[in-house]
């Protein structure tokens, strides 16, 4: 058998397996794991950024009635990022920005993964004609975190078999207004943030992270 062989007959079965954790999750995965309204791992006021939260769109619950969405506008100084936090137990509802931004009218000019303090992110630059956005994402499953959504959707089924049950999340900053700063920066600086502060709330539950 071929090295490339043996490399598809993997990934067909962590699809299979992948598809089959969704399936026995179907009854149960609806109900969120943690409270998104009242979600406290990310103040909404920290180190100069002023957030508020924001009511979902409801487009968003019937494209994925499995997953829970928190959706908060940090602004600091004339710079405002967007945060969204998806949370579900179902790995069907969570996505790359590289495929769902496409499908909007945004063409990906520059992807890559990048190493801030608090740890690893997705990075990306989508442009829609003359406008831009900046985008720094990640998963955590558990207590398990990458920047990689494959990598994420394997953290999950592994926590399934044994026997733990997330929370699953994914992370996203968008820069939705620069103001007079660069948005890599300021994204880079806000993700920082929250990998920071999520990071401390799963330590602070008693579970070491990997």
């Amino acid at each position: 058998m071929s090295r490339v062989q043996a490399h598809g007959i993997i990934l067909i079965v962590l699809i299979g397996a992948l598809a089959l954790i969704s399936l026995r999750g179907a009854g149960d995965v609806s109900a969120p794991m943690v409270n998104m309204q009242t979600w406290d791992w990310l103040p909404l006021n920290i180190e100069g950024w002023e957030g508020v939260q924001e009511v979902p769109p409801e487009q968003w619950n019937q494209q994925l009635p499995n997953a829970h969405f928190l959706v908060r506008f940090y602004k600091s100084g004339q710079t405002i990022v967007e945060f969204l936090a998806i949370e579900s137990a179902d790995p069907g509802s969570f996505h790359s920005p590289m495929f769902c931004m496409p499908g909007t009218g945004w063409t990906p000019k520059e992807t890559g993964v990048g190493k801030l303090e608090s740890g690893e992110v997705s990075r990306a630059e989508f442009v829609q004609d003359f406008a831009q956005l900046v985008v720094r994402y990640w998963y955590l499953a558990g207590d398990r975190q990458t920047a990689n959504l494959w990598a994420h959707k394997w953290n999950m089924l592994w926590n399934k078999i044994q026997g733990i049950h997330g929370p699953n999340f994914s992370f996203r900053v968008t820069v939705r207004f620069q103001g007079s700063r660069d948005p890599a920066q300021a994204a880079d600086e806000f993700a920082n943030i929250a990998l920071r502060e999520i990071g401390r709330h799963v330590e602070s539950r008693g579970v070491a992270k990997r």
